[in-house]
């Protein structure tokens, strides 16, 4: 009995690591996948500021996305109008998709 008692133990002790190094894979790619996301958003606050000359005051928002096409759309929204402006960074530049610039 005790055998088989200690079996199941190793068992379960190799399934509680299995699970363990999951989660922490898991919080890994996902910390990165937030940094990544505010770094994004960051460098499109900076374009639109330093090389646009925009007014900091005038963005309301900007928020990076995971889609499926673009892959990282940047959305950002100014208090003058209601519609949304989403670039993409390509090949060192940053794109307007829509509205149409």
């Amino acid at each position: 009995m005790t055998k088989k008692w200690g079996e199941v133990t190793r068992i379960l002790k190799s399934g509680l690591i299995v699970v363990a190094i999951i989660i922490m894979a898991s919080v890994t790619w996902y910390n990165s996948y937030q940094k990544d996301m505010r770094e994004l958003e960051e460098r499109l606050r900076t374009h639109l500021i330093v090389e646009q000359g925009m007014d900091e005051k005038r963005i309301v928002s900007i928020e990076a996305r995971r889609s499926k096409m673009p892959m990282y759309p940047v959305v950002v929204q100014f208090n003058d109008t209601p519609q949304e402006y989403i670039y993409v960074f390509r090949t060192d530049q940053w794109i307007q998709l829509t509205p149409e610039p």
